[in-house]
């Protein structure tokens, strides 16, 4: 039976998601299809090697074609993109073992809904042998089952109580204590950890639901 491996990458932009994405997540893959709204500048078909499509059409075409990597970038209106990320989650759903990545969740999905081809990913994907990673910027604006239904979380600085809280949640994250005015124990809640993490520092949570704190490597 295939194992679930479906991984969020959350943080504010440039607090080192995509390095670890990169330079992590994406050594290896024998297939990869990746939705990138903003290509132009997150540049994934230079990193990757891969091909860049904008119609589904063109899409289809390429899973036949076998092409090993494969960017989508997303144009139009909001109500086309959210069309299209529909139609592109069908599509990955039939090729079988592939790594899919998913850019900026939050302009697809929200807190109490998301495409039913999305859902059918973050739910079995596992039955199909793919590897899910998601990211996004606000964590409280993305679907709750995908953040529920993840095998690992890494998770760098969010700006925003919203979604620290969120975060802390989905992480385990409990109250730390460190030392304030003459040695005397401060609370840190889980949200001000969040809050408050350098750029490229980050939690992680575990398959086996534990929480540990570190550094990206370096590039």
């Amino acid at each position: 039976m295939n194992k679930a491996s479906i991984i969020a990458v959350i943080g504010a932009s440039g607090t080192g998601k995509s390095s670890y994405i990169k330079g992590e997540l994406l050594k290896r893959y024998s297939r990869l299809l990746i939705w990138s709204p903003l290509e132009e500048t997150d540049n994934y078909a230079s990193f990757c090697g891969g091909v860049v499509v904008k119609k589904i059409t063109d899409l289809i075409a390429q899973i036949k074609a076998g092409t090993k990597s494969i960017v989508y970038f997303p144009k139009g209106s909001d109500k086309e993109v959210k069309t299209q990320f529909d139609r592109f989650c069908r599509c990955v759903w039939e090729v079988d073992g592939a790594h899919v990545l998913v850019e900026e969740l939050s302009r697809v999905t929200m807190a109490s809904w998301a495409p039913p081809a999305w859902k059918n990913l973050s739910t079995a994907g596992r039955h199909r042998g793919l590897t899910l990673i998601g990211t996004s910027q606000r964590p409280a604006n993305i679907d709750k089952d995908f953040l529920g239904n993840c095998t690992e979380i890494r998770c760098y600085r969010v700006n925003y109580d919203t979604d620290a809280k969120v975060m802390a949640d989905a992480l385990g994250l409990q109250t730390d204590y460190g030392s304030g005015k003459k040695g005397a124990a401060v609370a840190i809640r889980p949200q001000k950890q969040l809050r408050d993490l350098p750029n490229f520092n980050f939690f992680h949570k575990n398959p086996d639901l534990t929480v540990g704190r570190g550094v990206n490597k370096s590039l």
